[in-house]
């Protein structure tokens, strides 16, 4: 038998249980020793070491006497060896003594604890209690993140929509109709929006990288995945022609001193075997990221993990200085400077004449695409597109922001994100008139940064009329081809008070889809809850692929349709 005493006393630990009258204390003790017995069990079970035990406890007199339970235990041995024997017909006894004195009372008492038990894990017994409360938790956290709440998902489009929309809500009304099946756990708005940031999967993919000059001498960048969750081979070098395994940069002679050799060739050769691979006429779909972020985001490789696997090409709009890209004049990106997005979209087009070009944006990236779309109107060369969090009213978005303690952490840490961004470029700006870099450093909201720098070099007054005319509210209306914009109504930064539901309706190609709950890019629900892919992007996957049904159905019409002739009289 081996036996561990610990002594937690006022005069030798400097710890004291103070109490105000003796039995309370020793009920607490009772208490306290029972809740050990049940801690101990679920650590067993946590671990997978179920072992008989015979739980003994001795409570002091006046505490109901003597309690004896059968438990399951995990036994465990302190980190300086425990010791334990077995005898024949005899189990390993442990025996735990505890002994708590009171401040200013000579009196204790002594409570023993006998855990009968075949193993011995070299822990102690605060480890175990800590690894009980850990098992217990998870538990409960397991039975929260597997049980599902579903609720009505809201839909508002014109009473009389065009008859592409039409056709698309009539092939995702299968998916509308089976409601937001939402983890419970994560029904909270904050939860929602947090955790899904941080314990969102992630899947591996491997870019290349395209830097395109804008017309006004900046430059925004497009990543083009050669691979998605390991689905090709993404390490293949350029070979030589007619030099088998020999790289093109080591054919070309001895290490380069005083001239280079132009590698962009090599790049260039090989996105053309990359584009190849696909049709000429797969539909190609531009992916447009948040305030900050870029192609790096977990959201947004979730769905072009699902398009390619749905035969599009998709590619990464990066926007000045963002994911790493290079800030080369001094001229950041707004919420509705959209020259850029409309460059790239020319730029494409003129790439894939054959091809529908589609477009899907997420909170800061869904305001400029929706921006985009209006000022295009019917010219727009996209077929169809899709907008997720959109913030529409940035007034009011910004008004929750500034409000709260949740508003004010999202706002910091964007903020935040945005400085950091900023900084390594900062001297580009230093020339511009109203340009004052303390503002920029001490810059702690996003309202901070907005009036520091984009305000002024976007040549805004004042901050609020950069948001009032920025917020994509004042373009939907314009909108003339299919759009499906899905919102969370609890979202705490795309406010569902921001949301130009009238205008919405009048618009018979805009269709919005609310959630009850899903957070800000959260949307913890369908197949892959709680952390694969967001709740949307099954629906928005069909809308995209019904409309370039439709597309593909009204083209083909048009080409059987008989020409009619016109007899010109002499």
């Amino acid at each position: 038998m081996s036996e561990r005493v610990w002594s937690v006393g006022h005069r030798r630990s400097g710890v004291a249980v103070r109490a105000k009258r003796r039995s309370g204390v020793m009920s607490s003790v009772v208490r306290r020793t029972r809740s050990l017995q049940r801690m101990t069990a679920h650590a067993a079970r946590a671990s997978a070491v179920v072992v008989p035990s015979s739980f003994t406890s001795s409570s002091p007199r006046g505490c109901g006497g003597v309690v004896r339970r059968r438990v399951y235990g995990v036994v465990a041995s302190g980190g300086g060896g425990a010791r334990t024997t077995t005898r024949r017909g005899e189990d390993a006894v442990t025996m735990m003594k505890m002994k708590i004195g009171t401040r200013g009372s000579g009196r204790g008492m002594t409570t023993t604890t006998t855990t009968t038990h075949a193993m011995a894990f070299g822990t102690t017994g605060m480890v175990t209690t800590v690894a009980a409360v850990t098992a217990a938790a998870a538990a409960a956290a397991m039975v929260m993140l597997r049980a599902r709440r579903t609720t009505e998902v809201r839909v508002t489009a014109s009473r009389t929509p065009s008859t592409a929309s039409a056709r698309a809500l009539e092939a995702c009304a299968g998916i509308i109709s089976q409601g937001y099946d939402a983890v419970i756990g994560l029904t909270n708005t904050h939860a929602s929006t947090i955790l899904s940031s941080l314990l969102r999967r992630d899947i591996d993919v491997v870019y290349q990288r395209e830097v395109l000059e804008m017309p006004n001498g900046g430059h925004a960048t497009l990543d083009w995945p050669l691979s998605v969750g390991g689905d090709a081979d993404a390490t293949r070098a350029t070979m030589a022609p007619g030099a088998e395994g020999v790289c093109e940069v080591e054919a070309q002679g001895p290490p380069f001193v005083r001239k280079v050799f132009d590698q962009n060739v090599l790049v260039a050769r090989r996105m053309e075997e990359e584009q190849a691979k696909l049709p000429a006429d797969a539909p190609v779909l531009v992916l447009m990221s948040g305030i900050a972020g870029g192609s790096h985001d977990k959201y947004l490789k979730h769905f072009m993990k699902r398009a390619r696997a749905s035969g599009f090409r998709t590619v990464a709009f990066n926007c000045r200085g963002c994911a790493e890209s290079p800030l080369t004049t001094p001229q950041f990106y707004s919420a509705s400077y959209t020259g850029d997005i409309r460059f790239v979209v020319d730029e494409l087009h003129r790439r894939f004449p054959n091809a529908p070009l589609l477009a899907i944006g997420w909170s800061l990236g869904a305001n400029i695409l929706t921006n985009f779309l209006g000022e295009e109107g019917s010219q727009a060369k996209l077929t169809a597109a899709a907008a997720l969090c959109n913030p529409f009213d940035l007034n009011a978005c910004d008004t929750a922001l500034e409000s709260g303690f949740f508003g004010t952490i999202y706002s910091r840490a964007m903020a935040k994100n945005m400085r950091k961004l900023f900084a390594p470029h900062e001297n580009l700006f230093a020339g511009l008139p109203k340009y004052n870099p303390e503002l920029v450093r001490n810059a702690k909201t996003v309202r901070d940064f907005d009036e520091a720098v984009t305000a002024v070099t976007f040549g805004f007054p004042t901050v609020d009329a950069y948001y009032e005319y920025s917020g994509s509210k004042n373009k939907i209306q314009d909108v003339a081809i299919p759009l499906m914009t899905v919102q969370a109504l609890d979202d705490p930064i795309a406010v569902a008070s921001a949301i130009p539901r009238e205008k919405i309706e009048k618009n018979p190609n805009v269709i919005l889809i609310e959630t009850e709950t899903g957070g800000h890019l959260g949307w913890e629900a369908g197949d892959e809850a709680p952390f694969g892919a967001p709740w949307p992007d099954k629906l928005v996957m069909k809308f995209f692929q019904t409309i370039l049904m439709h597309a593909a159905t009204t083209k083909v019409a048009h080409a059987e349709a008989p020409t009619e002739r016109v007899e010109m009289s002499a």
